[in-house]
């Protein structure tokens, strides 16, 4: 049975790549921050027939030492790092935060690989923030473009794949970076501008605030894909048997973000007056974030497939779900 490691299992992204392993017969370790929550995971672990293919581990990636006994342990035959500090606008907050946990934590579990002596696939899940002012150019970014980041979040991403180069280049690990753009869907967490919308939303509907929609800027235009297209496309890079290589996975389309808020509004089937919030502004903000998917669905087939219109009719349903609210903030080592 093939094994793999999961770091940030028990996040948003993180939380569907398991599912998508365990349904292909895949065995997961997958490592969970200390004392954070499970509750991404509670689906995955209420069904039949996985109890055995699901192992969680509490580890921080920022101690190598507790990181190398688990790999020494498991031999994973492939690893996925999906575990960081996710937030922009925590990493404006608490920089050195973001650094200790994307780059340094990067580097210890690829050093605590090397020190084990195995030889798996790695996935290094990095982000298209890390294009920073490239995505100024006037067409969709491509993965040779120049890493120009604008927030120290961006900075920690271009910082982590530099360190995942060097383990490639000087060690030999088999590592693939992938940046993926926005993506979105059921067990986000409200930080980000779509499932908080989805929340609000859901709460007018249900009569627990006034039908008042605070939001940030609604005049960005975002390359947005379904999270259940995104592990797919992680699932199929770490099967690519080459090394030092970097895939973009997105949709290729650029979406306005008014646009998507009014449409979701019209799933919901209500009126609502849209308030503009200072404090919900990012300085800094790219005003397009748009990315080519051609590289990778060269190599793997892939493609972004599921509407936008279903990932936020699933968004509105899961939050009308959780009465008392939904998906828990993400910490900042839990990761996406």
């Amino acid at each position: 049975m093939m094994r793999a490691l999961v770091t940030g299992v028990a996040g948003f992204a993180g939380s569907y790549l398991a599912e998508l392993l365990l349904s292909r017969g895949v065995e997961v370790c997958g490592l969970v921050q200390p004392g954070g929550s499970l509750q991404n995971l509670d689906g995955i672990r209420e069904a039949p027939g996985i109890e055995g293919g699901l192992r969680l581990i509490e580890a921080d990636i920022r101690h190598e030492e507790a990181l190398h006994q688990i790999v020494r342990e498991s031999r994973p035959d492939r690893v996925f790092h999906l575990a960081g500090a996710a937030s922009v606008r925590r990493s404006l907050e608490v920089p050195g935060e973001t650094f200790q946990v994307n780059v340094l934590g990067s580097r210890n579990l690829l050093e605590a690989i090397r020190r084990a002596g195995i030889g798996p696939r790695i996935l290094v899940v990095s982000s298209a923030d890390a294009y920073g002012e490239s995505a100024r150019l006037p067409r969709p970014l491509q993965e040779e473009d120049p890493l120009r980041p604008v927030s120290p979040y961006g900075v920690s991403k271009a910082a982590a794949e530099a360190v995942a180069s060097r383990y490639t280049q000087e060690y030999g690990l088999q590592v693939i970076r992938v940046r993926p753009f926005p993506h979105c869907g059921p067990r986000q967490a409200p930080q980000f501008a779509l499932p908080d919308w989805a929340r609000q939303l859901a709460e007018i509907e249900a009569g627990r605030r006034p039908a008042r929609l605070l939001v940030g800027n609604l005049s960005a235009r975002r390359d947005l894909s379904d999270v259940r297209d995104v592990v797919r496309a992680y699932a199929l890079a770490a099967e690519l048997d080459e090394a030092d290589s970097v895939y973009n996975i997105c949709s290729g389309r650029a979406y306005n973000l008014r646009a998507v808020l009014e449409a979701m509004i019209g799933l919901a089937g209500i009126e609502v007056d849209i308030l503009e919030e200072s404090e919900r502004l990012r300085p800094h903000d790219l005003e397009v974030l748009v990315g080519s998917p051609e590289a990778l669905r060269a190599r793997t087939g892939w493609e972004a497939a599921i509407p936008l219109e279903k990932t936020l009719d699933d968004l509105l349903a899961s939050w009308r779900g959780h009465p008392q609210g939904g998906p828990q903030l993400d910490s900042s080592a839990k990761g996406d």
